[in-house]
């Protein structure tokens, strides 16, 4: 183990490649022994990454169950069987008798399987970060070259890396030849890095610009090169991330501890009234015990909103489907609501605000300026000088676009209707300018042969190939235009070669350093005219004719910006966590509106450098983090959170993936992401667009209020039963059964609850700001709703037991137990029929029924229509009058109940007056 940790903690990017051979006792010409390598894979392991158990799915069908409102449910179950049992089966049927127990149970049964079948779908272990390890490997042993697996690789392999290789293990490189590596996914870099074999870095090094080592989990783009490897499996940084995602835990999202809140809440009152009722039963001399359990029982089925964990599954789930069609795909169900609450949307940079296709915006020479219309790698586009557009390209001009053209290696092609760029992506948006203006390298090499290329190097900061052209020697350089204009001793201006002086040098440096400011990647282009043969770059590379700049970015999304604007109307603020350049993001950040005058960017090095409570409270000013590894990224997404922010991360690489993870909702990318970060989120954007989150956010903040109306409407009428339950209980009334209250409950309750659960988004929802992370499910407005409707209801069910009193010949012919009895029935079809009036009143707690529309909701007509019809079957039917205790209503009795169910909305539009007014 001593060994293991003096390979974690390790710099080799700090050690030349001859200490590091030295350190692993290797030999670069012939590599490891059999015997040594056997050794190595016994005390480092296989060079694999970790991975995570996943829950069986027995475990998770179990945790559909571990909710406060199941198991109060669960608990009245056990106690309406135990009565059940003490019953005389002579006195009632098998079905009147266990009915309680069996709708009880079928309800906990429903709620648990749909929980289940959609957390099936959704978390998967980091499987994935497997597939990012290469297959196989080019490795020296035993002084041969073989081909191994790549997870038999072992700390002190030579490897052998070509263009187009999967890097299979993290190496200090030994030596290179114009070796490049596409290290997006691990660093955030958007464009491939060179590497340098030659390199001696310092300690603090930031991941990203330790050019002299190679990471597992990146491809070599360019060039090959040989490497001793340095770490493997777990220990490599892919590795470290791995680790890191498997020590986040999962949080509850804002909308699960809410309801888990509320149902510990109702469950604690729920039990507290029914041990009071209990206990003041048999104080009062109450010897039935067993019809004592049933009225507590029956007040507990009265309580709990038993359909409200399946309504909130299927409302979620509803929701679910309505952002996968809006390009947002959801693998967490809770997750559905939790993008409503998000405060601020950290959002990676490359791909998601931007095209991630680098795009020739601007192009300067003697002539003039002109801009480049068109994004991406699509050849649709043409030039414009002044605002209008240039019919054709002649003079120096094309001989700039020419130049351009010839001077690169990388190739663009289209693909199922995409144009997509093979090799370096600069290279691939100066062949997409050609294909813009006409320009085709291969029309350009029908009458040029390749004669000698040399490719970019760090040190020369240029790039030059030799063309054979009608027998003479055609030199064509780009590079950096500082180093390019100091070798260049003319300019072309039309059609004619002139001397370059100092103050047209001057010049286009001055515009270069315009142009990097506002984050273009600006290159200089150049030629000549070779006499003899060109052995060498520096021979190429001298008394050049210099013929402009070609300046490119990736440029941001169009919609990203309405995004942003939107995101701020919602009181959601946005900032971005790249692993780009600081003032390429910057820019970026300023054109998208993310930047204010009063913004900062911080580093990933100056993140280091501050403790955590200096990061904290610099966080409300920071518009961009730049630079920033995995751990960074972690720990400004834990930063936020202790800030009490509801954080929205989105990303698209392995180094995304832990910050993804803790944050309350991780967002990655469908198209361009990498699969560990696309498995360790809960939303994955199919279209990698911004502007997908921002939808999401109105849809999230829909869901959650239209969850608050069912709960609303619920509660309100669940109030209703609790009140004719205990109030009723302290006379010798004939009681509510569980049986009739789970029947409204569920079945005359459940499809209203449900459709408001999808009722259509308030208009001025998305210029609210978000709701507090400490705001309860329901406010002191709608709990004084829930109880003054409840009461009306309560006292409307309870006073038809008073009929014969007040009215004795209401009933004529019938005893007065069976007046009772038909009281009872009416007053359990009043409690079911009033809640569907009372559903409309819901749609709004404190605007009128009129001013939300009376039919916005069609679902809602439905709903309560088939509830009613539901409900007459009990009704109606003989067979089922000794199941629910029901009667068949006479005109009269139907009179009573509807008139008293109808006043539920006039009751509760003069409690929105009268609230509306004490607001004032």
């Amino acid at each position: 183990m001593e060994e293991i940790q003096k390979q974690i903690d390790k710099r080799w990017h700090a050690m030349t490649a001859s200490e590091v051979i030295q350190y692993w006792e290797s030999d670069q010409v012939n590599g490891l022994s059999s015997q040594e390598i056997q050794k190595r894979l016994e005390q480092f392991g296989h060079n694999s990454l970790p991975k995570t158990s996943k829950p069986t799915a027995l475990l998770q069908l179990a945790s559909q169950f571990a909710n406060p409102l199941v198991g109060a449910l669960l608990l009245a179950a056990v106690v309406a069987f135990g009565v059940a049992l003490s019953e005389d089966p002579e006195s009632a049927s098998w079905l009147s008798r266990f009915g309680d127990t069996i709708a009880i149970l079928l309800i906990v049964a429903l709620n648990a399987l749909l929980g289940f079948v959609q957390e099936r779908k959704a978390e998967a272990a980091l499987d994935s970060l497997q597939k990012m390890a290469a297959p196989n490997a080019r490795v020296i042993r035993n002084a041969k070259l073989q081909i191994v697996p790549a997870f038999e690789l072992v700390p002190g392999d030579i490897v052998e890396l070509e263009a187009g290789d999967a890097v299979p293990a993290d190496m200090r490189l030994i030596q290179r030849s114009e070796f490049s590596v596409e290290e997006a996914a691990l660093t955030g870099e958007s464009v491939p890095v060179e590497k340098k074999a030659d390199l001696l870095l310092a300690n603090e090094t930031p991941l990203a610009e330790r050019a002299n080592l190679v990471f597992m989990g990146t491809i070599s783009t360019r060039g090959h090169a040989r490497g001793i490897v340095a770490h493997t499996g777990r220990f490599t940084e892919l590795g470290s991330i791995g680790v890191l995602i498997q020590s986040v835990k999962r949080e509850q999202t804002p909308l699960e501890h809410r309801l888990a809140q509320f149902g510990k809440f109702i469950l604690f009152a729920c039990l507290l009234i029914s041990v009071g009722l209990f206990t003041i039963g048999i104080l009062r001399g109450h010897n039935d015990w067993t019809s004592l359990l049933l009225t507590a029982v029956s007040l507990a089925v009265a309580a709990i909103p038993e359909g409200l964990p399946a309504i909130t599954t299927i409302t979620l789930a509803l929701g679910m489907q309505r952002m996968a069609q809006r390009g947002a795909l959801i693998r967490k169900l809770p997750a559905v609501e939790t993008l409503g609450s998000a405060t601020i949307i950290c959002s990676d940079k490359t791909g998601t605000l931007t095209q991630n296709a680098m795009t020739v915006q601007h192009i300067e020479n003697a002539e003039g300026a002109f801009n480049v219309t068109g994004v991406g790698y699509s050849p649709t586009g043409h030039l414009e000088q002044n605002g209008k557009a240039l019919e054709k390209t002649t003079g120096s001009l094309e001989k700039l676009v020419e130049s351009a053209v010839l001077c690169t290696t990388a190739n663009v092609q289209e693909k199922d209707g995409e144009w997509k760029t093979i090799g370096d992506p600069t290279e691939g948006a100066l062949l997409t300018l050609g294909h813009k203006l006409g320009i085709e390298k291969s029309a350009l090499l029908e009458h040029r042969r390749l004669v000698k290329s040399f490719p970019f190097d760090s040190d020369r900061k240029m790039m030059s190939v030799v063309l054979e052209h009608d027998g003479k020697s055609q030199v064509y350089s780009k590079g950096s235009p500082d180093v390019l204009l100091a070798r260049c001793s003319h300019i072309l201006v039309g059609q004619q070669i002139q001397t370059l002086d100092e103050k047209t040098r001057a010049k286009f440096i001055t515009h270069n350093e315009e142009l990097s400011s506002r984050a273009y990647r600006v290159l200089a282009l150049a030629r000549r005219d070779a006499a003899g043969t060109v052995d060498s770059a520096e021979q190429a590379e001298t008394d050049l004719t210099f013929l402009g700049l070609v300046a490119m970015m990736d440029p941001p999304r169009e919609e990203a910006t309405e995004a942003v604007h939107a995101c701020h109307q919602a009181g959601i603020r946005t900032a971005m966590i790249t692993g780009d350049h600081k003032l390429t993001a910057i820019a970026i950040a300023r054109e998208l509106g993310m930047w204010t005058d009063d913004s900062i960017a911080l580093t990933g090095t100056e993140i280091d450098d501050l403790e955590d409570q200096r990061l904290e409270s610099i966080l409300k000013r920071t518009s961009v983090f730049a630079r920033v590894t995995a751990e960074q990224k972690l720990r400004i997404v834990r930063a936020l959170k202790n800030t009490g922010q509801v954080v929205a991360m989105t990303g698209d690489g392995v180094n995304d993936a832990p910050a993804l993870r803790e944050a309350q909702i991780g967002v990655a990318m469908g198209q361009s992401g990498t699969d560990v970060a696309r498995e360790a989120a809960e939303m994955v954007l199919k279209d990698d667009n911004f502007a997908s989150i921002v939808e999401a956010v109105k849809q999230g903040r829909a869901i959650y209020q239209n969850i608050q109306k069912s709960i609303f409407f619920l509660l309100s009428s669940n109030a209703g039963l609790v009140i004719a339950v205990i109030v009723g209980s302290f006379f010798p009334w004939p009681q509510f059964t569980p049986l009739q209250l789970l029947w409204i409950n569920l079945v005359t309750n459940g499809l209203p609850a449900l459709a408001l659960g999808v009722d259509p988004p308030q208009r001025k929802q998305m210029k609210e700001k978000p709701r507090p992370s400490s705001a309860s499910l329901l406010g002191l407005h709608e709990s004084a709703g829930i109880l003054f409707i409840g009461l009306f209801m309560g006292i409307s069910a309870l006073g038809i037991f008073l009929i014969p009193d007040f009215y004795p010949s209401f009933w004529r012919d019938i005893t007065p137990s069976e007046q009772l009895e038909r009281a009872r029935s009416m007053a359990f079809t009043l409690l079911a029929i009033a809640p569907l009036f009372h559903a409309f009143n819901c749609r709004s707690t404190r605007n009128s029924i009129f001013s939300v529309g009376l039919f916005q909701n069609v679902l809602l007509w439905v709903a309560v229509l088939a509830s009613a019809a539901v409900h007459l079957v009990a009704i109606f039917l003989p067979v089922l009058h000794p199941v629910f205790k029901s009667h068949l209503l006479d005109l009269n009795e139907w009179l009573v109940v509807l008139v008293l169910s109808f006043l539920t909305i006039p009751v509760f539009e003069l409690f929105k007056l009268v609230a509306l007014a004490m607001k004032k």
